[in-house]
């Protein structure tokens, strides 16, 4: 069998274009990995700032009336925020708990802020 140049030039632009697109899909494969593991860590760094800010009215460990009202704000997010059932329960028990947060409950987010944070 006797290769002419036309064959060759078509056997080399296939292998150039089989090249081509191996190269883009690994390109693509790369960028989608890197978007990916972007999102989740704006994810978890939208989580993180979402248990300070709950957590920060609470943290000396009394919550007063004004302490109540902006955590009792924040339920609905905590809820949608994919945060851990343990901070989620806490945070409605204070939130639910009326114009006197008993002391357990009190302490109760506050060990759950701890223990979402680390």
């Amino acid at each position: 069998m006797r290769l002419t140049r036309s064959t060759l030039g078509a056997f080399a632009a296939a292998a150039l274009l089989l090249l081509t697109v191996s190269g883009c899909t690994a390109i693509a494969g790369t960028a989608s990995s890197a978007a990916s593991s972007a999102a989740g860590q704006l994810a978890e760094g939208a989580k993180k700032e979402l248990i300070k800010a709950v957590c920060a009215p609470v943290r000396d460990g009394s919550i007063n009336a004004e302490d109540l009202k902006v955590v009792s704000s924040m339920v609905d997010a905590v809820r949608e925020g994919g945060l851990p059932k343990e901070f989620i329960s806490a945070l409605d028990d204070v939130a639910g708990s009326g114009d006197k947060v008993p002391a357990q409950a009190q302490a109760r987010l506050v060990s759950a802020c701890d223990n979402a944070l680390i």
